[in-house]
């Protein structure tokens, strides 16, 4: 017999109750075949069904069918029935039997590679609806499954969100088989490990699990399997959906599992001992684990010269605090704390508030609400469009808001710079929580000035480190202190000294650089 192609891993009780019916075998003749499968037929129609005979006086009688729109029509044309009607002699087949007609027809009759045979009728549905083409034969209580999906996808592009100076310019698309291709390429390791799974009862989404197997710690590759695994919900439409159903902690803001576009920056996290979840119909990847400082980090970083990359870093962990602490900051300081702001600021922040009748907690809590319904709008239009209404708003509604005396010049730039902050955090699941967290921030120091702004930073960082992702801790290197790897922290240096792998990833090999034997 041929090597079939590995079945994919079906449970039993799931296909009963993906089905609604008795996974029943395939009767032998194929009018009971088709008796089977004409509720289908009756109520969906771009199933198409097609009967034939293998070539022979008399023929074999069989029948086909396939998604109308997902298969290829030529390939099936051609590849298939061509290859059946003209090729496969019916009578040879009645003689001797199944196992002749199964090796026969892979070996001497179809020219596709992908095929398995399917002996019961909710696997034929699956089948079906996943796209592929099933092939019945009389006299035979079995079918062949072959996929010849038809993959029509977008050109491979620049990322959207993750756009750099330097470096690769390619970015992941929508079908997963391309980019598990984009990450084969980079690494042509016989260790990259894919596993495939499907996941959702209704949508069957293809999720594929990739990770470098001597160097990838195997319990936390067991749990990512495990948790996989275990999802059971009518439709997954992207990795967004398997972040959260995957992620320890549901009650916080902070992503606990840092998504990239980039292929190039996915092998670089697979060659630190992480792994990299792909979801059909998804442009991005998980990366499991993550850790808190590598959402502050980018993708030139590695590209650009240690000294470079620190002065960039440095900026952005300045912004993640700007964007988070400083419209708090601002109202602790006027409302509470005036002593700590020099006199000549303070007199020109007191006249510039002279003529607004808001508190400064209500006036910074009014321009927050305006700023974001601002970026909200920006979002949801069209690019042009979004970009010329935010910078027409924000310009026209801040100054009539000074004329107005609705609110102060301070405020404005308070906003602006807070604003401007946020969006040069390097990864947009950080930029929301960046906002949440601002929210709590300005309550804190509403209420208790800056003695809740400090109560409020203590709570988000015993937060923080209280978090883990899958197991892992979310701070660090820096809680838990990983002194090793403070070398690709906030600095980074020469790659030609990052001799090992971070400590604060389980890994199996800690040697990132060898010499070769001999």
């Amino acid at each position: 017999m041929f090597p079939f192609t590995r079945k994919r891993k079906i449970q039993t009780e799931a296909i009963k109750a993906d089905m609604g019916a008795d996974d029943v075998k395939l009767p032998s003749r194929l009018e009971e075949k088709i008796d089977l499968l004409k509720p289908c037929l009756a109520k969906n129609d771009d199933i198409v069904g097609r009967p034939f005979y293998l070539k022979g006086d008399p023929g074999l009688k069989a029948y086909v069918v396939h998604l109308e729109g997902i298969v290829d029509n030529i390939s099936l044309q051609q590849d298939i029935l061509r290859s059946l009607m003209f090729y496969a002699r019916g009578e040879d087949c009645k003689e001797k039997g199944l196992e002749y007609i199964v090796d026969h027809i892979y070996r001497n009759c179809l020219t596709v590679t992908q095929i398995q045979k399917i002996g019961n009728f909710s696997e034929v549905i699956r089948a079906v609806f996943d796209g592929f083409v099933v092939l019945f034969f009389d006299g035979i209580s079995a079918a062949l499954s072959i996929d010849i999906r038809k993959v029509d996808r977008r050109n491979v592009e620049e990322p959207v969100l993750e756009r750099a100076l330097r470096g690769s310019k390619e970015g992941f698309v929508e079908n997963i088989v391309v980019n598990t291709a984009l990450i084969r390429r980079r690494l042509k390791d016989p260790n990259l490990v894919v596993k495939k799974f499907t996941v959702g009862k209704r949508t069957r989404t293809d999720v594929s699990l990739l990770y470098v197997e001597d160097i990838a710690d195997p319990e936390i590759v067991r749990n990512v399997s495990e948790k996989l695994d275990n999802i059971y919900m009518d439709g997954i439409l992207g990795t967004s959906y398997l972040e959260q159903l995957i992620e320890d902690h549901h009650y916080t803001p902070f992503p606990q599992f840092k998504t990239t576009e980039r292929p190039d920056k996915a092998v670089m996290e697979l060659l630190e001992g992480k792994i990299i979840v792909l979801a059909d119909g998804s442009p991005d990847a998980l990366i499991i684990p993550s850790l808190f400082v590598s959402f502050l980090q980018a993708s030139e970083d590695y590209v650009e010269r240690p000294i470079i990359s620190f002065y960039h870093r440095f900026y952005r962990y300045l912004a993640f605090f700007l964007a988070v602490s400083l419209p708090a900051l601002y109202i602790a300081l006027l409302s509470f704390n005036p002593e700590l702001v020099p006199v000549q600021l303070l007199i020109s922040l007191a006249q510039g508030r002279d003529k607004v009748p808001f508190p400064v907690v209500l006036e910074v809590i009014i321009q927050e609400i305006i700023i974001q319904l601002v970026i909200e709008t920006g979002l949801r239009l069209p690019t042009p469009m979004g970009q010329t209404v935010g910078v027409v708003a924000g310009i026209v509604l801040g100054q009539a808001a000074i004329a107005a005396g609705l609110a102060s010049p301070a405020i404005i730039i308070i906003v602006a710079i807070t604003t401007i902050s946020t969006f040069a955090i390097p990864n947009s699941t950080m930029v929301l929580a960046s906002r949440l967290v601002r929210v709590f921030m300005i309550l804190m120091a509403a209420a208790f000035g800056m003695f809740g702004f400090s109560i409020g930073w203590f709570l988000l960082l015993v937060h923080l480190i209280s978090l883990e992702s899958m197991g892992v801790p979310y701070m660090a290197p820096y809680a838990p202190m990983r002194y090793p790897d403070f070398k690709d922290a906030v600095y980074r240096t020469f790659i030609s000294q990052m001799l090992k792998r971070p400590v604060s990833i389980p890994v199996q090999d800690k040697v990132r650089k060898r010499r070769e034997d001999g």
